[in-house]
Formats: structure tokens, C-alpha cells, sequence
């Protein structure tokens, strides 16, 4: 009995070693995969949000081709309305000019009449000015009279010319009226032409636009098609997280949170949207920023679970790296340095801007265990611990501009 109590002795021995080095090697190959799928999500992110810019920016781009194709339509319209008040300016012109053209013939005849008038008496007056003269003088009763017959004859020749300067002034008035509207027309023929012209630029412009139009909104056509294709692909790799997250046996958060920070500390910044620290703009802020008195405080894990990334993050992505010292590190932005646990049920917490990692990824951590320091790397104004929880379980309740769905909550919930 004693050796089969041994034997049952080993044997459990023998089955526990096992086990620890199954769950040893599934373990790295867990968290290996799960950071795998983590950093093709977040390049699938960021590719969706240079994405939707270049998209936002064409659609821009659109909209002002729009805008400059109905302005070009009014001008062509004002264009048209010009030429149509020429033309109609020009007929009348023309009918002024034809009106003129008809009275100034009509002068030049009647001064031509009164000019041949004019030479038939003077002719007259010189061939038989003599014998006018002397039957003037036999005929006259008295000289009174004599003079008086040819005051007469004088008045009469002198009405004749002053009458024939009246047509001359009549017709070289004319004369001018119809030069002036001559030019008028001509004015007028320049203006139209000119329109004419602006006209035809207008047209050639319009064309030009409308084919860069016609371009563009193909490539619109395309990025949409290219953003849905990226969106899909990033719901499959929401979905492979989500069961990763879900296969990871671990058994979720049981009761509340332990508070990730040791006093003394206070909350500098809460859950949700706010003025950005550095540009003063709104922004989104997806967790809670715990700043210390003391500097470098120590840094505890939320609940039991497993370390699922502990690196930095840096321009070029996140990045795994061993733990140790990171406040000395060059390049940081976003989180800076940070850790990522997963405690089972689609719940995981974030501990961003530390200046040291105890902890490495695969391992297993217990609520209340040390695994940083509080630090100001990466996206950050000071000393503090940015706190996150987020459940990939729950349906998000809000998409980040990107498009990308937030899974993140108020961590205040949780304790």
C-alpha cells in the first residue's frame, strides 16, 4: 500500500510537471500569435486612417471642382447674356446707321437741288446782269426806286446762299452722326468678339475640369472600395483577437479592480473627451491618467491574467521589447512604454507611459503584483500612469475617426 501511495505520489508529480511545461510552451506560441494579430490590427489601422485622409482629401478636392464647375457655368451663362444685349445693340446700331445713311442722302440731294438753283440764277444774273441793270435804271421811276429793285434782287441771292450753308451744315452733321455710329458698331463687333473669345476659354476650361473630375471621382470610387476591403479585413482581425482572447483560458476579472497605482497620486485627466494637453484641441481620451507626487511610483496589475504585450511604442508601431529601463529611451511617442494584460473574458487592461517594465510577455501575473513603475514616456506632460480597460466582448459603443472600433471603457466602473 505504501508503494502504490508512492507511485500515485509520483505520478501526480510526474502529471503536474507536464502540464507546467505544456502550458509553458503554449503559452509563448499564445502571446506570440495574439501580438502578431495586435500589430497587424494596428497597421491595418493606420493604413485605414491615411486612408480615409487621402479620401477626405479628394472628396475636398471634389467638392471645390464642383464649386468651380457651377461658377464656370454662371460666367458662361453671363457670357451669353452679354452677347445676346450686343447683338441686340448692334441691330439697333445698325438701324441708326442704315436711318442716318437715308436722311444724309436725302440732304445731299436737296443741297445738290438748291446748289443747282443757286448756279441757274447766278448764271443768269451775270448773262443778262447788264440789261437788268439798264431796264432797272430805264423802269425806275425815281433812284429811290432803282435801288430799291435791286436791294431785292441782292436779298434774294443772298437768301439762296444762306440757305445752301443750312443743307451743307445739315449734311456734314449727318455725316457725323453716321461716323460716330460707324465706330459705335465697330466698338461694339470688338466687344463681341472678345466675348466670343472668353466664351470658347470658358468651354476649353470647363473640359479640362470636367475630365479631372471624371478622374477623380474613379479614384474616390477606388479608395472606398480599398477602405471597405481594409475595414473587412480589420473586422476578421477584431474577430481572431476576440477568439484568441476568448481561448486564452484564463478566467476574467472575478469582483473589482485593484487600484494600478500606489499613493499618493490623484486623477489629472478622466475617461472621455477632452481639451488635448499639447495642442488644446478636442480629443478623445480612452482611459485615465493617475499622476503621482512621488515621481516614479510603483505600478500593479489590475486583476490576475497574462501579460499579452510589454514593449514601447515608437513612430514605426509597437513594438515587444525585454523588460527594464525605458525613461532613457529616445523616439518613444504614444503609449511610450507599456503593458497590455489580458485577465480572460474578452477583458484587458493598458498601463501606458511607464519608465520600467517588470514583466515580460507570456507571463502570468497576479492581482496586486508589481510589474512597473509610473513614467512620462511617449505622448505624455509629466509623471503619470495611463490607465485603460477595455473589453472586446462587449459591442463598442464608438468607432476612433479612423473608423476603427474602441473597445475601450471607463476604468472607473471596475473599481
Amino acid at each position: 500500500m505504501m508503494v502504490l501511495g508512492k507511485r500515485k505520489h509520483i505520478l501526480f508529480w510526474f502529471l503536474l510537471l507536464a502540464l507546467l511545461f505544456i502550458a509553458s510552451s503554449v503559452m509563448p506560441v499564445y502571446a506570440g500569435l495574439l501580438q502578431e494579430k495586435q500589430q497587424e490590427r494596428q497597421e491595418i489601422s493606420r493604413e485605414l486612417e491615411k486612408e480615409r485622409k487621402n479620401l477626405r482629401a479628394q472628396q475636398d478636392r471634389e467638392q471645390a471642382l464642383k464649386q468651380e464647375l457651377k461658377e464656370l457655368d454662371r460666367n458662361l451663362a453671363a457670357l451669353k447674356e452679354e452677347q445676346n444685349r450686343l447683338s441686340r445693340e448692334i441691330a439697333r446700331t445698325e438701324e441708326e446707321i442704315a436711318q442716318t445713311e437715308a436722311e444724309l442722302e436725302e440732304a445731299e440731294e436737296r443741297l445738290e437741288r438748291q446748289d443747282n438753283l443757286l448756279k441757274r440764277r447766278v448764271r443768269a444774273i451775270y448773262e443778262r446782269g447788264s440789261v437788268t441793270y439798264y431796264e432797272v435804271l430805264l423802269n425806275a421811276t425815281s433812284f429811290s426806286d432803282f435801288l430799291t429793285r435791286l436791294i431785292h434782287l441782292r436779298t434774294i441771292a443772298a437768301n439762296d446762299m444762306s440757305l445752301l450753308k443750312e443743307f451743307q451744315a445739315e449734311r456734314d452733321r449727318i455725316q457725323a452722326e453716321k461716323v460716330k455710329l460707324e465706330q459705335r458698331r465697330n466698338e461694339l463687333e470688338s466687344m463681341r468678339r472678345q466675348s466670343l473669345a472668353k466664351e470658347q476659354e470658358i468651354q476649353r476650361t470647363m473640359s479640362t475640369r470636367e475630365a479631372v473630375l471624371a478622374d477623380l471621382q474613379q479614384e474616390i470610387a477606388s479608395r472606398i472600395k480599398a477602405i471597405q476591403e481594409l475595414e473587412q479585413e480589420a473586422q476578421r482581425l477584431d474577430n481572431s483577437i476576440k477568439q484568441l482572447i476568448s481561448e486564452s483560458n484564463l478566467g476574467g476579472v472575478v469582483g473589482k479592480m485593484a487600484w494600478p497605482v500606489q499613493a499618493p497620486y490623484w486623477i489629472s485627466s478622466g475617461f472621455g473627451w477632452r481639451s488635448d494637453p499639447f495642442t488644446g484641441a478636442k480629443s478623445y481620451h480612452g482611459g485615465i491618467d493617475i499622476a503621482t507626487y512621488g515621481g516614479y511610483n510603483p505600478v500593479f496589475a489590475a486583476a490576475d491574467g497574462k501579460v499579452i504585450f510589454s514593449g514601447i511604442s515608437t513612430a514605426g508601431g509597437s513594438y515587444n521589447t525585454a523588460p527594464g529601463y525605458d525613461a532613457g529611451r529616445s523616439g518613444l511617442t504614444g503609449y511610450g512604454s507599456y503593458i497590455m494584460i489580458d485577465h480572460g473574458g474578452g477583458t484587458v487592461t493598458v498601463y501606458g507611459h511607464l519608465s520600467q517594465r517588470f514583466v515580460a510577455v507570456g507571463q502570468v501575473v497576479t492581482r496586486g503584483q508589481q510589474i512597473g513603475r509610473v513614467g512620462s514616456t511617449g505622448y505624455s506632460t509629466g509623471p503619470h500612469l495611463h490607465f485603460e480597460v477595455r473589453e472586446y466582448e462587449k459591442a463598442p459603443y464608438r468607432y476612433y475617426s479612423s473608423g476603427a472600433p474602441d473597445y475601450r471603457y471607463n476604468p472607473m466602473n471596475y473599481f
